[in-house]
């Protein structure tokens, strides 16, 4: 294991490094940043940047952490059903970027959209929905990264959920999307090579032979050597359902898709979740498979990725685990910041507290909300962990909340039919009916409700299913059985950029003066 002062060493360095480099990126441009910049990236982004960032915010540290723990837990199966359970999502993202870039072009969220589609009802509700994703993701992200911590230098967990946010807070609050953009391309290059050195260093020292005669040593009621293990089969159902959220109602996918060229938003997206697949099924099956054959003495099912890089390289192996999980803990941080950042300042500040605001007052309060939001999931990841709940149980709980918009955002999208009372009812009830039918099957099932009986395997899959099936019943009946249908081409011209907006300011303000 590594010294306490070796961990807050790396949340050190990779801390200065970042910010340094946006510094020196900030510099070279020679032009000052503006609130459009800070929330777009100039709309001029190419394919393989954004391949290489959505690959990157597609990394939580939860694909390292908790996906080795599926491997560990249901064997070969595992690092299928996470990865491709996972997958998916965004490879179909691609067909909804592509059309809010034709429905949208200067839109700077997908709730602006929303706005301009439905009424204000939908817009908040789906705000809720948007906010409490970003949330969820970003307590994740902490959490994995303080378990990681916690196993490799014995550093306190809490104090390690605290400081992590600040290690990507600073410098997203001074470069804005770019600076993550930039830092995502840096970070998926080295997570790929140091997933080469696991893969080669564990076929080298152990061979595939010995791994499987360790599962087959094991109880032949943990199915570890059949992709037909019925736990592996519940937990990648979840996994799929529950990422499904994730994705869709996540801004910091969408804003992937605003900062892209036009020709690039849907390659990106089809190319990054393609790449993207190697990575978990990569680090799970070296990591968490190998883990379990060889008998690794694991407590945490959710510490076996960390523990099993000390084994197969020592000290060596902790160290490249560690800069493996904080670039993956960096990007995601930055993309989640950035998200939750434009969200408030665009669909709140600007739209309802001061809609005239100029570009240098939007750009001072995205800074503000960038801090702030940053320092609240250090507490709010602190609390967490004070009441039991781990990495785990956030990641498979997370589509009961999150999934209810995903069928009512879509069809919002896609389909001239969907409507407002749809679409709402629809989105809220899904979820309402998810959380209920998630307790009331834990406490029939296991006489309680309390956080082990709310993370069974079971439990979590009927939560899960309820939320997508009540959401698509309620939002495309409706629609089916109205005959609303909605203009898209009026909308169009709707949006705005922020320095559009700025010109119309100036403008309307020397006509005053003349």
């Amino acid at each position: 294991m590594l010294s306490t002062s070796t961990g807050y060493l790396i949340l050190f360095i990779f801390g200065s490094f970042f910010t340094i480099l946006t510094i020196v990126m900030q510099r070279r441009r020679k032009t000052a940043m503006t609130a459009e910049q800070f929330s777009t990236a100039g709309r001029n982004v190419g394919v393989g940047l954004a391949s290489a960032s959505i690959i990157a915010a597609w990394t939580w540290a939860a694909t390292l952490m908790m996906s080795s723990s599926t491997g560990f837990q249901y064997g070969i199966s595992g690092p299928y059903w996470y990865a491709a359970g996972a997958c998916i999502q965004v490879l179909l993202f691609a067909i909804v970027a592509i059309h809010l870039k034709r429905k949208a072009p200067k839109a700077h969220t997908f709730l602006e959209f929303i706005g301009k589609r439905f009424d204000k009802k939908n817009h908040k509700l789906m705000m809720v929905f948007a906010l409490m994703t970003n949330i969820i993701v970003t307590s994740m992200v902490i959490l994995g990264g303080a378990i990681a911590l916690n196993s490799l230098t014995g550093m306190n967990i809490y104090i390690a959920a605290f400081l992590i946010p600040l290690t990507f807070t600073i410098y997203t609050m001074i470069g804005g999307l770019k600076a993550s953009f930039i830092a995502d391309y840096l970070n998926t290059v080295m997570i790929f090579v140091i997933l080469t050195i696991f893969a080669a260093a564990v076929y080298m020292q152990f061979g595939v032979q010995t791994v499987y005669e360790g599962l087959r040593s094991l109880p032949e009621s943990q199915q570890m050597l059949t992709m037909g293990s019925i736990p592996g089969l519940l937990f990648g159902m979840i996994n799929i359902i529950g990422n499904f959220g994730t994705v869709f109602v996540d801004q910091s996918y969408w804003q992937r898709a605003i900062a892209s060229k036009d020709s690039a938003a849907s390659k990106a997206y089809i190319y990054g979740g393609i790449a993207w697949f190697s990575i978990p099924f990569a680090i799970a099956t070296f990591l968490g498979v190998t883990a379990a054959g060889l008998g690794l003495n694991v407590g945490d099912p959710d510490a076996s990725a960390p523990l099993m890089a000390a084994h197969v390289l020592g000290t060596v192996g902790s160290i490249l685990f560690l800069v493996m999980l904080f670039m993956a803990v960096m990007s995601t941080g930055a993309a989640e910041l950035t998200a939750i950042t434009n969200i408030i300042v665009t669909d709140i500040y600007r739209k309802s507290i001061n809609p005239l605001a100029s570009s240098a007052k939007t750009l001072k309060v995205s800074r503000i909300v960038t801090l702030s939001f940053g320092l609240a999931m250090g507490v709010f990841s602190v609390l967490l962990f004070s009441i039991g709940i781990g990495l785990g149980f956030v990641y498979m709980a997370m589509g009961i909340f999150v999934s209810g918009a995903v069928i009512p955002l879509t069809i919002g999208l896609l389909w001239k039919r969907a409507t407002n009372n749809g679409c709402f009812w629809g989105a809220l009830l899904g979820m309402v009916s998810g959380v209920t039918v998630w307790n009331v099957s834990a406490y029939v099932m296991h006489g309680a409700i309390n956080v082990e009986s709310l993370g069974h395997l079971h439990s979590m899959l009927f939560g899960n299913l309820t939320v997508f099936i009540v959401s698509g019943v309620i939002s495309i009946g409706h629609a089916l059985m109205s005959n609303e249908q909605f203009d898209f081409e009026a909308m169009k011209d709707s949006f705005k950029s922020f320095d559009d907006e700025q010109e119309e300011l100036i403008v309307v303000a020397k006509k005053e003066v003349v």
